[in-house]
């Protein structure tokens, strides 16, 4: 099989995920106030903690300083290559050179494979963009639920945007709710791509906004899609950054049937944003034109 390798890799993301925090009780009004609150403590700037870690001991001071800069020689390369190796070994695998493509009209459309297609011999039916619309419903089964909107574009230039905000939502008992909304936007850079494969990276804006808090911050996202057999396609997005004084993590894997331009899907999102964690379990329906 074609993509045997990736049920042990799914199979994995999903043991990791189902190891958080289930049924999280955090609340809305706990990450409003991580989002809004101050740094916990003022730490002194790097050069201040020098200064002061030499007036105490200037002979340890030198001895660190050597061994920073000959651990720096010697670890630098191999360190480097595991940084990158997200980013080198997608296009390594995928033999990505750089080569032309195109976007069918759909997914799975007719005899052509997955979302793209490299080096066509004739494109007058093919596409030098694809967009994507969808929505999703999440449910932790508990008191929150949330409901996402999602806007993918991309070209075959590589350069894309992916933007998605979502309307937060927490049963507090007696029939009243909290509620808040939290999005971003993203330029993206699609780095490695085949006709059965795609990976993605980029940075971008983070926002929150309700009746009573507002924060901003940055992003970066990672993600990646497979197209398996006719029509499956598997989706994994990894957000990290800041919003306003809280981190933000996003870890979200879905399967997904294409009939036609719709994409049905399923899925798990785990989002940790401050003092507030929520597991989902999600369904959702997307377009692409």
């Amino acid at each position: 099989m074609r993509y045997a390798w990736l049920v042990p890799g799914l199979a994995l993301g999903l043991l990791l995920g189902s190891a958080m925090p289930l049924c999280a009780q955090n609340s809305i009004s706990g990450l409003r106030q991580s989002v809004r609150r101050p740094p916990a403590e003022h730490r002194l700037p790097r050069s201040d903690q020098r200064r002061q870690q030499s007036e105490d001991d200037p002979w340890q001071n030198d001895e660190d300083d050597n061994s920073t800069s000959n651990n720096s020689i010697g670890d630098w390369n191999p360190i480097g290559q595991i940084l990158l190796a997200p980013f080198t070994a997608p296009r390594f695998y995928l033999q990505d050179r750089g080569q032309e493509v195109f976007f069918t009209n759909y997914p799975f459309e007719d005899h052509y494979s997955g979302n793209l297609v490299v080096e066509p011999l004739w494109s007058p039916d093919l596409k030098k963009t694809r967009l994507r619309f969808g929505t999703e419903y999440g449910d932790n089964f508990d008191r929150q639920q949330k409901i996402t909107t999602r806007l993918q574009f991309d070209t075959t230039t590589r350069i894309g945007i992916d933007t998605s905000f979502d309307y937060l939502r927490e049963q507090l008992g007696s029939g009243a709710h909290d509620q808040t909304w939290i999005g971003d936007i993203n330029l993206t850079w699609r780095f490695a791509q085949s006709e059965h494969s795609e990976f993605r990276s980029g940075l971008g804006y983070n926002w929150l906004a309700d009746s009573g808090n507002s924060g901003k911050g940055f992003n970066f996202t990672y993600g990646a899609t497979f197209f398996l057999n006719k029509p499956s396609v598997l989706d994994l997005d990894i957000d990290l950054g800041r919003l306003g004084n809280a981190d933000l993590t996003r870890i979200k894997t879905t399967y997904s049937r294409y009939i036609k331009r719709i994409k049905l899907s399923i899925g798990y999102e785990y989002l940790h944003l401050g003092a507030f964690q929520a597991n989902y379990f999600t369904t959702g329906l997307s377009l692409d034109f």
